[in-house]
């Protein structure tokens, strides 16, 4: 594939978690201009572009077997300045949750379709660069783009929306440089159903949207958590979840050496990297801290985001590759959708209504899940040394 079309295809990455992301810095205005909305569905302007993403998600693979891809992606981007943009010229905020739906509905086609582009074309060591890469430029986008976000926000949550002008120069992109990879031929389509999805595939999309899910806790309740704890400005909630996403363009850059280096431990350290940030960001009464915190919850996830795709493409047979990365996408929409939820959960179980509590309650659910990852493996390791030591007898 040339230089060209690479570019094209890595630059879709940045539609995907960074498009929900983008409406971040304007939660704290748009609750302050919609004094009468529920704080709920004010963070919902963030995350209901998760759940709109599930019904176009599924129709990816159908509609990739009838038409070329390109032209999906080019519809796709079109939905998505419609649904971007759209907000900062609506006055009812019921209509800017339809905006942020058709948003959904646009990443929904454009997600599917550009990860597999990339399962479809390269292979081995070339696949992990590309994912890691593709985590990265997610990462850095987002960083410049919401740094940008965050003082547009001290302006008008309105201005806001506007930067998602940006798609025009992904569409003109994807017209002029990315080739037309021609529709999937039904006969790979017709032997899916000899197929059958590994059971160990549901643990990684579970666990994959499980650690996107506390990631999006950043997007979704930094701007008030600052603001409500003196911490910042609404420009600073902009500036500090690009700092977070600083961290997820480094570690999706790190992912393959990382890998090398640690293997199978590599989880459980990231884990643990994540429980520090969280447990940090608790007890932060600065910026600086704050910052330090959200960087090391984005370097964890920039390593478990193309982590859950390389093992999807390690364990899922080819054949229905697409089908298994719909199917993971699924459970990180759905998880980042749940996310304000699953704070107002932890609110009622704790009985408090303090963010800095939830944030130290997911750090202490995080340094469970990493000590057993850790008990797992080595019973495992044990498991695979018992016969050996049993042949040497």
């Amino acid at each position: 594939m040339k230089v060209s079309a690479r570019i094209a295809l890595l630059s879709m990455a940045v539609t995907t978690t960074f498009g929900t992301m983008m409406a971040a810095p304007a939660v704290k205005p748009l609750a302050v201009a919609f004094p009468n909305t529920d704080a709920l569905l004010v963070q919902w302007v963030v995350t209901l572009s998760s759940l709109f993403i599930l019904p176009t998600l599924f129709l990816s693979g159908p509609l990739g077997r009838r038409f070329n891809r390109k032209t999906i992606l080019i519809t796709a981007l079109i939905l998505y300045l419609i649904g971007g943009v759209g907000p900062a010229f609506m006055h009812s905020f019921n209509m800017i949750l339809v905006c942020r739906a058709i948003l959904g509905l646009s990443i929904g086609l454009i997600s599917p379709t550009f990860n597999s582009l990339i399962a479809e074309n390269f292979h081995g060591n070339e696949r992990s660069r590309m994912n890691g890469l593709q985590t990265s430029i997610n990462g850095i986008g987002g960083a410049i783009f919401l740094s940008i976000g965050g003082f547009i926000a001290s302006l008008g949550w309105r201005d806001v929306f506007m930067t998602y002008f940006y798609a025009v120069v992904l569409l003109l992109v994807v017209v002029i440089f990315l080739p037309k990879f021609p529709p999937l031929q039904v006969s790979q389509s017709l032997t899916k159903s000899s197929e059958k999805m590994p059971k160990f595939f549901f643990a990684v999309a579970i666990a994959g949207g499980f650690h996107t899910m506390l990631f999006a806790l950043l997007p979704t309740n930094l701007s008030l958590f600052i603001a409500n704890n003196g911490i910042g400005s609404v420009a600073s909630a902009g500036y500090l979840i690009a700092f977070s996403l600083i961290g997820v363009f480094i570690g999706g850059l790190s992912v393959t050496r990382l890998t090398g280096a640690f293997k199978k431990k590599l989880v459980p350290i990231v884990l643990g990297l994540m429980a520090g940030g969280f447990i940090l960001i608790s007890s932060a009464h600065s910026e600086w801290t704050v910052a330090l915190s959200v960087f090391m919850i984005g370097l964890a996830e920039g390593v478990l985001f193309p982590l859950s795709f390389i093992k999807t493409s390690e364990v899922v047979p080819k054949l229905i590759l697409t089908t298994g990365i719909s199917l993971l996408l699924a459970c990180v929409y759905i998880c980042q959708f749940l996310s304000p939820l699953f704070v107002r959960g932890l609110e009622v179980l704790l009985h408090s209504q303090s963010t800095r509590d939830v944030f130290m309650a997911v750090a202490i659910a995080l340094v469970v899940a990493a000590v057993a990852f850790l008990v797992a493996g080595r019973r495992n390791k044990s498991r695979s040394t018992a016969p050996s030591a049993l042949d040497n007898l």
